[in-house]
C-alpha cells in the first residue's frame, strides 16, 4: 500500500469514527431531552411541571405542551438564559404550589382527577393579577399588583408552545415578513386558529 492510499483509508476510518460517535450522542441528546429528566429540577419539581404545563395546553386535535417539549424549553431558560436567582426562584414557586395544593386538596397536584387540576388552575388564574401595562419595558401602570408565581409559570408555557416551529409553521396562520408581493387578489378572510 502506498502511502496515499494509507492517508486516504485514515482519513476515511477517522471519518467514520467521528461522524459515528457525533450520530450517537445526537441520538443520545434527543432522547434524553424528551424523557422527564432534568439537570436543574429535582424529578419530583419536573414532574410537576409537566403536570401544570399539560394542563394548561393539554394534546387534543392540535398538539399540546408536553408534545412540544415546554418544560424542556423552560429548563432551558432556568440553566441558559434566566439569572440563577430568577431560576430558583421558580424552583421555589413549584414547591409552594405543591404545599398549597396539598394542603388545599390532601393531596399532590399529580394525584387529582383532570377536572380538579383545570378548576385548581381556573382559581389560581382569576386570583393572578395580569402583567401591567408597559412600553419599552417601563411599566405605565403607576403601582401594579405583585405577579404571581402561576401567572409567570403559565406565561413561559405559553411563550414555549407558541413559539415554537411546528405551532408557528403548521397551526398559526405562518406568514415570513417581508413575504411575497402578489397584488390585486381578492380577499377570502384570514385562517382561524386550528383550522
Amino acid at each position: 500500500m502506498n502511502r496515499r492510499d494509507y492517508l486516504k483509508y485514515t482519513t476515511t476510518l477517522f471519518g467514520y469514527t467521528v461522524a459515528g460517535s457525533t450520530l450517537v450522542s445526537l441520538v443520545e441528546s434527543c432522547k434524553s431531552s424528551s424523557a422527564n429528566t432534568s439537570t436543574f429540577f429535582t424529578s419530583s419539581e419536573f414532574d410537576l411541571l409537566h403536570e401544570i404545563a399539560g394542563t394548561i395546553l393539554p394534546e387534543s386535535d392540535t398538539p399540546g405542551a408536553l408534545s412540544m417539549n415546554v418544560p424542556q424549553f423552560i429548563e432551558m431558560l432556568c440553566t441558559e438564559v434566566f439569572a440563577k436567582e430568577d431560576g430558583n426562584r421558580i424552583k421555589k414557586g413549584l414547591i409552594d404550589f405543591e404545599l398549597e395544593c396539598k394542603k388545599k386538596y390532601n393531596k399532590a397536584f399529580s394525584d387529582l382527577t383532570t377536572k380538579e387540576k383545570e378548576a385548581h388552575l381556573v382559581i389560581l388564574d382569576k386570583e393572578s393579577a395580569q402583567f401591567p401595562i408597559s412600553m419599552w419595558g417601563i411599566n405605565l401602570e403607576p403601582k401594579p399588583k405583585p405577579i404571581t408565581f402561576y401567572r409567570r409559570l403559565k406565561s413561559l408555557v405559553l411563550q414555549g408552545y407558541f413559539t415554537s416551529e411546528k405551532i408557528g409553521k403548521e397551526i398559526l396562520v405562518y406568514k415570513p415578513v417581508p413575504g411575497q408581493y402578489i397584488g390585486c387578489v381578492d380577499y377570502k378572510g384570514e385562517r382561524l386558529f386550528g383550522e
